[in-house]
């Protein structure tokens, strides 16, 4: 049971871990649906992916229940977000200096800690922005949901499909009133899987985009990232908790919760759109030009947002 406190944006008791239905779905039906298509049930890179899902989600279940030091779950993070790496295809070109058993070899050591680093934070943003009805379950969902049709065809694209339909089956329960919170259990390993689907669109034959998941995601990330930067200005601790994200300052300022949600749907929507157009090459720009071009225009709706979030919190008659 999640108890509000002093950093909740809900006012009544209401029951957490809903997010183990999503995980289980998903570490069950992803081989599943490979066997109904007559392909093995896991290979190397899906087994470790399964594994870490499976990993990050039991331990956040537990610190559900029993509020784990945040060293421990960090650990946890780390050991799932390495499993991940060691892993996943890697980017062609790249050399490889350490042979391992179990695969041709590993990827050169800067990859590997990009990788790593890469994980670990995507599946504390994603965690981070998890307190507002609604918001990081359809954020992830209609990510998943359209990079699933951008990778139609491919392992990548199913197992994308997969997550968001997890998600639209648990997000009735979770807007736009709140029945069930999905907890630790369902936004770590929700982060832990956008990480890795970001890091395999590096390396996907027919999509090589590294770009795609920051562009669809780029409300979450681009919150998080500002939240920092203005707390590290204010001298404020970084690593204690607190309600100054920009989602949370919105709600502060006036707006409600679910117009603030539906306006972070609107960034995926508008992110997917975004992606499609750079990666069809629509904007006439191709290359580094395209993806320079389409990262600002997913940037420029954050700086907006940010601007008006931070206007209204300057003014005298906010509501409190």
């Amino acid at each position: 049971m999640d108890h509000p406190g002093h950093r909740s944006s809900h006012t009544l008791p209401t029951p957490k871990g809903g997010g183990i239905g999503i995980v289980a779905a998903f570490v069950l039906a992803v081989p599943a649906g490979r066997m109904l298509h007559g392909l093995p049930p896991l290979d190397l890179p899906l087994a470790g992916l399964l594994a870490a899902t499976a990993l990050l989600g039991a331990v956040s279940w537990l610190d559900d229940v029993y509020q784990w030091s945040p060293l421990l779950k960090l650990g946890a993070q780390v050991a799932a977000s390495v499993l991940v790496a060691l892993t996943l295809p890697v980017p062609a070109g790249l050399p490889a200096t350490l042979p391992l058993p179990w695969a041709a070899s590993l990827a050169a050591p800067a990859w590997f800690v990009l990788s790593v680093c890469c994980l670990v934070f995507m599946t504390n943003a994603v965690n981070f922005m998890d307190g507002l009805n609604g918001l990081v379950s359809g954020s992830v969902m209609l990510a998943a949901l359209a990079l699933g049709l951008l990778a139609a065809g491919t392992t990548l694209g199913g197992m994308a499909l997969v997550l968001a339909a997890a998600l639209a089956g648990f997000l009735p329960f979770n807007f736009p009133k709140a029945r069930i919170f999905m907890g630790d259990v369902g936004s770590q390993p929700c982060g832990l899987l956008a990480g890795a689907f970001g890091l395999a669109c590096a390396t996907q034959p027919g999509l090589t985009a590294w770009y795609v998941v920051p562009m669809l995601l780029a409300g979450l990330i681009y919150d998080v990232l500002y939240t920092l930067a203005r707390r590290w200005r204010n001298g404020a601790r970084l690593m204690e908790g607190h309600r100054e994200h920009l989602y949370q300052r919105a709600t502060q300022s006036g707006l409600s919760p679910v117009t603030v949600t539906l306006i972070h749907w609107g960034f995926v929507l508008w992110g997917s759109v975004t992606a499609w157009t750079v990666l069809h090459g629509l904007s006439g720009l191709h290359g580094l030009s395209g993806t320079a071009a389409g990262l600002l225009m997913v940037l420029l709706p954050q700086l907006a947002w940010s601007a008006v979030v931070e206007r209204r919190m300057r003014q005298p008659t906010r509501p409190v």
